[in-house]
């Protein structure tokens, strides 16, 4: 289901609503996070996959596809931070990344502080 020009939500037909109103704003999120960071998105089309309830935790984000838990949507846009979070990781992660796994913390923190940016 098309959210935005270049945003996509996949899930399970009984979800497709709920999560539909929930990331009604990710196309707005992903312009505000390439106006921020002044880098065009790479990856053309950008698609989150909201699983099914069996994985109730978690996210991971993925060139042009994130896959995210169930418990993200709760009706009220309380955890949209986290998609948010997965947006940015389009560059901070995906983009560049770390160069070995001891520096790990560079991608999440550089990813919160973006995050932390747009939702203010």
């Amino acid at each position: 289901m098309s959210l935005g020009n270049r945003v996509n939500l996949i899930t399970e037909p009984g979800q497709i609503e709920s999560a539909k109103k929930e990331l009604s704003d990710l196309q707005n999120y992903l312009d505000k996070v390439e106006e921020w960071i002044g880098i065009p998105y790479a990856w053309g089309e950008y698609n989150m996959l909201v699983l099914p309830p069996a994985f109730p935790f978690g996210g991971m984000e993925n060139p042009m596809l994130t896959f995210v838990s169930p418990t993200m949507i709760t009706g009220d846009k309380s955890q949209v931070h986290t998609a948010i979070h997965e947006v940015a990781h389009s560059w901070t992660g995906n983009l560049v990344t770390c160069k070995t796994w001891e520096d790990f913390w560079l991608n999440e923190g550089l990813t919160v502080f973006i995050q932390r940016k747009i939702t203010q």
